[in-house]
């Protein structure tokens, strides 16, 4: 897991969100801090999430329109609330726990 699916898991970890949330939360220090520049661009988070969805990580918990699918159409992501799986969840555990010396 990288960095950047880790913070996409830590911004939905207490509840669902949009990726416009998810940008503001993985960005909250450079954009906080007055940065024009973002730490982590739109298209990087847009294609965090869509591998995190497509790896089983997260899944859709709601949508903005009830007439779209269950499974995210392609350009639509934006239309659509994540949360994380079980399997999301393990993985945000273990990549947060400092891995135990034996």
């Amino acid at each position: 897991m990288t960095d950047l699916q880790f913070q996409i898991l830590n911004a939905m970890a207490d509840d669902a969100e949009d990726v416009e949330q998810i940008y503001l939360t993985v960005n909250r220090e450079s954009l906080g801090a007055g940065s024009a520049q973002p730490q982590q661009p739109l298209r990087d988070i847009i294609d965090g999430v869509d591998l995190l969805l497509k790896e089983g990580y997260i899944k859709v918990e709601f949508r903005n329109d009830p007439n779209l699918p269950l499974k995210v159409p392609e350009g639509l992501l934006h239309h659509y609330w994540f949360s994380p799986t079980a399997e999301g969840k393990q993985a945000w555990n273990a990549y947060q726990s400092p891995p135990t010396l034996t």
